[in-house]
């Protein structure tokens, strides 16, 4: 029996350990929904929702093929034991899956069973690390690596071991904490195939400039994040097809544009070329843990417009450009000093498109930097078009005190709080606290920001 664990590569394309079970007899196809693992804070309903679609997809495709997607809930040890029992021996296909402590250590106990047991337990990189060499030279490897065939046809288990379910309408009983979200991305590998169709067809042509506006960045950018999050589809699929585009188009400006696109896939790859020991689990102090402030920011009802229609904008779509994110985490990390594992762990509950590894660096990088949300709206949402649509309570304000307005006249009268603290002045001690490590210390701060915002 050859079973195929399917974690966050939800797909039939370009799925190396689905293709080699389905060379060798029998194959189950299968995704265990463990309590451990979606009982952490950074996993929510919203998370489970996009799983439980991508699943429904994945089992359309199984079935065209004759096979069957099987699920179970519960945790590893007694899937194993379940399959041990029913099959004595079987073979175990499954990609890597990176990010959490908690993660690690669930793979790692599974290696000892199955080795314990003497039986063949085949982990493949979730996007086929390069071997050895340069970097660029990696890179062009990768780009250039032939994809893996779909398999034609599954032959379907004959024998099902107690407590598995055959498709996924029983995961529809498990519970995840949260509230599954109405206006989010629809998950499965052929909305992630129409996404990219979609977005190297039309919706490129203004990539770079408005990729990472509030407004127009969602036809703008890729949206493609959530679909390489939970694995619906694979990173050089997409680098494939927007080399392919590149090579056919004559318009220099839009060339820019797909190249600015190509980049920001390459700076995602070299990150998740990163070994384990290179991406830490991030240790943060609890001292500044502020359970009231925690629950404004987290609320959206902080009293800094572009805070709250950001942060009510995140909560209902699971979305945001990401110099958005960058600005709510460092307006809690530096600004509140709100406990950084909270809000850590708060922001990826959020994004639809959570991805431990990518999420903790953005988390380490965003740390030292602080943000003006007041000067950044003004900027970004100059007649506040974007607040009015996630804060209604400021419709009637003034253009003028939009982004701030405790100085409108009619203040008071209006039914939104007043600020949290005075940003510019917390921020401006900040920076002088700052300044007098860095004299003392002799080294400089870490200020940078990477983007990873291909979306």
């Amino acid at each position: 029996m050859n079973v195929v664990w399917f974690k966050r590569d939800l797909r039939i394309t370009d799925h190396k350990p689905l293709y080699d079970a389905s060379m060798y007899g029998e194959v189950m196809p299968l995704y265990i929904a463990e309590p451990s693992i979606w009982a952490e804070n950074d996993l929510s309903a919203r998370h489970f929702q996009f799983v439980c679609e991508s699943l429904a997809d994945l089992q359309s495709s199984i079935e065209y093929r004759g096979g069957t997607l099987f699920t179970f809930i519960g945790e590893m040890e007694e899937v194993l034991e379940s399959l041990l029992k029913a099959y004595g021996t079987f073979t175990l296909y499954t990609h890597e899956e990176r990010g959490t402590k908690l993660t690690y250590d669930r793979n790692i106990k599974v290696s000892e069973w199955m080795r314990d047991r003497d039986l063949k337990f085949f982990e493949y990189p979730i996007d086929k690390k390069s071997s050895g060499g340069k970097l660029q030279a990696r890179w062009s490897e990768f780009a250039q690596g032939d994809s893996i065939a779909v398999p034609k046809r599954f032959q379907v288990p004959e024998q099902i071991p107690d407590g598995f379910y055959m498709g996924a309408k029983k995961l529809k009983s498990f519970h995840v904490k949260g509230t599954p979200i109405r206006f989010g991305q629809q998950g499965g590998e052929q909305q992630a195939i129409e996404t990219l169709e979609t977005f190297l067809n039309e919706r490129f042509h203004n990539y770079e400039e408005s990729g990472a506006n509030l407004l127009q960045s969602t036809i703008s950018s890729s949206r493609l994040s959530p679909y390489l999050a939970w694995g619906n589809i694979s990173l050089q699929k997409i680098v494939q097809k927007t080399s392919i585009k590149i090579e056919n188009c004559d318009n220099l400006f839009l060339v820019k544009q797909l190249e600015a696109f190509q980049s920001r896939l390459k700076e995602r790859w070299k990150l998740l070329q990163q070994s384990d020991e290179d991406i830490k689990e991030i240790d943060f102090l609890n001292e500044f843990s502020k359970d009231e402030t925690y629950k404004k920011w987290l609320n959206g009802d902080t009293g800094i417009p572009m805070i709250d229609a950001s942060m009510k904008c995140l909560q209902k779509t699971g979305w945001i450009p990401f110099k958005f994110r960058a600005m709510l985490a460092s307006f809690a990390f530096n600004t509140l000093l709100i406990d950084q594992q909270m809000c850590r762990d708060a922001l990826a509950s959020l994004f639809l498109d959570y991805e431990p590894v990518i999420h903790n660096k953005q988390i380490q990088t965003i740390t030292h930097k602080l943000h003006d949300p007041i000067t950044i709206g003004k900027k970004e949402d100059p007649e506040g078009i974007f607040i009015r649509r996630y804060v209604p309570s400021l419709t009637n304000v003034p253009h003028q005190y939009i982004h701030e307005p405790w100085h409108f006249p009619g203040f008071f009268h209006l039914d939104y709080p007043a600020p949290i603290v005075d940003v510019k002045k917390v921020n401006q001690h900040a920076r002088m606290a700052r300044s007098g490590a860095k004299k003392r210390n002799g080294k400089p701060s870490e200020n940078e920001q990477l983007s990873f915002d291909l979306f």
